[in-house]
Order: C-alpha cells, then structure tokens, then sequence
C-alpha cells in the first residue's frame, strides 16, 4: 500500500460510515423502502362502502349513514387544507406543562391535566397536541357524559378518547369500555388513552389520523371511528395550537394510493 493510498485511507473509511449511517436513516424515517401502497383511491372508495362497513355524517345534530358521495369526499388526500391529519402523530412535541395546562385552562374536568398528558406523550411517544385535540374533540371540550365520569357501583369511569363507545348508545358503551380498564381517575383515562393508540394504531403502522380513519392499506378494516370527518376535526384542533404556538409540522404524507 503506497503512502498516499495510506494517508486516505481514513478519510475513506470515515466518508462510508458516514453514507451508511444516511442510508440507514432514510430507511428508517421514510417510506422509500417500504412501499405499502395497495389499492388506487377508486379502489379504497369502493372497499370503504362495501358490506361490513360503517360509514356516518352529522346531519342537523344526528349521525346519519354517509353517502358514497359524502365517503369519496372525505377521503380526498388533494385538498388545499394543511392536512395535520396526513402527520405523523407518533412523534414527541417539545412543550412546558404551562404550555398545555393554559391549552386546557377552560376545559372542564381536563383542566390542569398538562402533566399527565406529558407523561401519556413521553411514555407511549404519543403526539401531546394529538392527545389534546382528540381528547377534546370527543369529550366536547371537557364537558360531556363521559368526560365527567359515569358512576357504577358508587365508583367513576372516564373515557376521554371515545374508545369502545359505538354510535347508537356511546355513554354506555364507553363507559363500559372504561370500567374493563379500570379508568378510574381522568389520569388512567388519558393514560389508557394514549396506551390503546400507541398499541393498536401505531404499532399497525397508521401513524397519522388520516391512516387511523381510513387505512388506506386495508380499506374498511381496522379504523377508529365510523365518523367520516372524525379525522379533519381533530386536524382542525392541531391546526390551531400549532398556529399559535409556531410550532413545525413534521413528516407530512399523502401518498397512501396506486
């Protein structure tokens, strides 16, 4: 080996960890190598009307069955909106518990919550806006049924997430779900909350509210709510708290179709 050869030689090898470290990240924080795209939009349209599934829109204050219509609308990823529901909400956001706790200062029962919702999104890597908003969005700012706990047996259950609470008797329904989990305190609730979508959701790869809803890898399967908007609403929450706090939207994707 000649001196010159030897004198580059670490330079060299300092430059190919360098190249296989960017590989290495680009596989892991991109969809590059892992494309999960199955069906065109047509295709996830019809799957998304087809038997089994359910599909509602709010219609002077009642849920009612979602057109077809109303379905490939809501669907739509080509919109001129600036789609939080298209972010990847698995990621930790840096904010203070007086940041969150002014968020929830006139929220009913969720006030003064801004510590638990930090401790939901470090230790499940939970988005804490994401947290917020669809707490919020499914309890009505923090004063429905659910959120002010439904007794049973001289003991309160909370559900905050809206999860297991299906369209036709949603307070029974929730609040049984809360009861099974023992969601005794608005603390277990948020918690559980941010435990059920890391565990069910995100570890199935839908990562952002519009895969959550819609999962466009297997349409009509596996989706969190029957409300065809459930998704924009709790964008529109985000939306505004990142407005406000200047905070930068991360790893924004829309390319779920063939």
């Amino acid at each position: 080996m000649n001196e010159n050869l030897k004198r580059k030689l670490p330079l060299i090898l300092m430059a190919l960890i360098v190249l296989i470290f960017v590989v290495l990240l680009v596989i892991n924080e991109t969809d590059l190598f892992d494309n999960r795209k199955t069906h065109t939009f047509d295709e996830a349209v019809d799957k998304q009307v087809g038997a089994g599934t359910l599909n509602m829109t709010e219609k002077d204050g009642q849920f009612v069955d979602a057109s077809k219509r109303d379905v490939k609308q809501a669907m739509d990823v080509n919109n001129e909106k600036d789609n939080l529901n298209h972010m990847d909400i698995s990621e930790k956001v840096p904010m203070s518990e007086k940041e969150v706790n002014n968020i929830l200062k006139d929220k009913g029962i969720l006030k003064n919550k801004g510590k638990t919702f930090l401790k939901a999104q470090d230790e499940y890597e939970v988005n804490v806006l994401y947290l917020i908003s669809h707490a919020l969005v499914e309890t009505g700012n923090g004063q429905s049924d659910l959120a002010e706990g439904i007794e049973d047996d001289g003991e309160h259950y909370y559900n905050f997430y809206g999860i297991g609470a299906f369209d036709e008797d949603a307070v029974h329904t929730g609040s049984s779900f809360a009861k099974k989990q023992k969601w005794t305190s608005p603390e277990k609730a948020i918690m559980g909350g941010a435990k059920f979508v890391r565990n069910n959701y995100f570890e199935n790869k839908q990562l952002s509210l519009y895969q959550m809803r819609w999962n466009p890898e297997s349409p009509g399967e596996h989706q969190y709510a029957s409300d065809i908007e459930w998704d924009e609403n709790i964008a529109t929450f985000m939306q505004r708290y990142y407005n406000d706090l200047g905070i930068k939207k991360d790893h924004v994707n829309k390319d779920y179709y063939l």
